[in-house]
């Protein structure tokens, strides 16, 4: 009995142990990764300031457009910015984005039937070619190839769909709130196309650039030659942007074009320190536009 006694006390003791311990624990503290400075990629902290209210402002055909400033965020030129529009290859902005992201540069992807399959825009490539990424990055910027941004949704998770759900989960990150990304090409289906906003596609471009400044290096190249090798074949490339040739200053960065979304354009600009991302969704006349856009923007910011 007195075995079972200091038994049934030890017991009741350490129960009383454990309901004083729970009672004074510290309570959970839910903290953001962001307080503690943690390395969390893709939650924007930059977005375009309002424009303000100008008499003198370019007339336009494009449906919507934004120019902005990049440094202090400011918007020098505004047109229905947040509209929701088809926005064709400008797609291949992010596509590049989630490559780099999860690749690096000497990475290489092997072409499948599929992906040399795609039409219209294309490198050419062929089933069993490897590439690596930079190779690949050339071929989008370039020829705004719909076969390369096959190979890298392909190849940078294993998965087609994995890849198209993480382009949008980064425009979620990004804070690109009206955009839609059903493909990694900007081909146009059936249903379900892909879409954004002049708005949106101003913070992803300049994200892309900053994290990723060599993109620049490759968007702004007018030639380029890959000579054949034992893993592919050799591919010519020439620039699809006409403004690298004629704007002082532009230095990249996509252009795109479907019949539904009709002429689309980034381009930046960069000139007597300043930096100017553009976009036109829309256009009838994407070079002039821009030209004109890109004369008033600087303008402006010398007065």
């Amino acid at each position: 009995m007195k075995k079972l006694s200091f038994s049934v006390a030890v017991s009741a003791l350490m129960l009383l142990v454990v309901i004083y311990t729970l009672k004074n624990k510290p309570p959970i503290q839910l903290i953001s990764p962001l307080s503690k400075q943690a390395n969390v990629l893709g939650i924007s902290q930059w977005f375009p300031k309002p424009a303000n209210i100008q008499s003198d402002v370019p007339e336009i055909s494009a449906k919507a457009s934004l120019f902005v400033e990049t440094k202090s965020g400011e918007a020098l030129y505004s047109k229905n910015i947040h509209e929701k529009l088809p926005i064709a290859s400008l797609v291949k902005v992010m596509t590049v984005l989630i490559a780099l992201e999860n690749k690096q540069m000497n990475d290489t992807f092997l072409v499948s039937k599929k992906a040399a399959s795609v039409e219209p825009d294309k490198m050419f490539l062929v089933e069993g070619e490897k590439l690596n990424l930079k190779e690949l990055l050339y071929g989008i910027f370039l020829l705004s190839a719909n076969d390369a941004a096959e190979v890298l949704a392909e190849g940078t998770t294993g998965s087609r769909e994995e890849f198209i759900k993480l382009m949008n989960n980064k425009a979620k990150q990004l804070g690109m709130n009206d955009t839609y990304f059903a493909n990694p090409t900007g081909f146009d289906e059936d249903i379900n196309n892909s879409y954004s906003t002049a708005f949106d596609l101003v913070i992803l471009t300049r994200y892309l650039i900053r994290r990723f400044p060599q993109v620049v290096d490759i968007s702004q190249s007018e030639h380029i030659y890959l000579p054949q090798t034992e893993d592919h074949d050799f591919y010519d490339m020439y620039s699809q942007i006409n403004l690298l040739t004629t704007y002082p200053g532009v230095v990249g960065f996509k252009t795109g074009y479907t019949p539904e979304a009709g002429l689309t354009l980034i381009t930046l600009a960069r000139k007597d320190g300043l930096e100017i991302i553009g976009v036109l969704l829309g256009s009838g006349n994407r070079r002039d536009e821009a030209r004109e856009l890109l004369d008033y923007s600087f303008n402006k910011l010398g007065n």
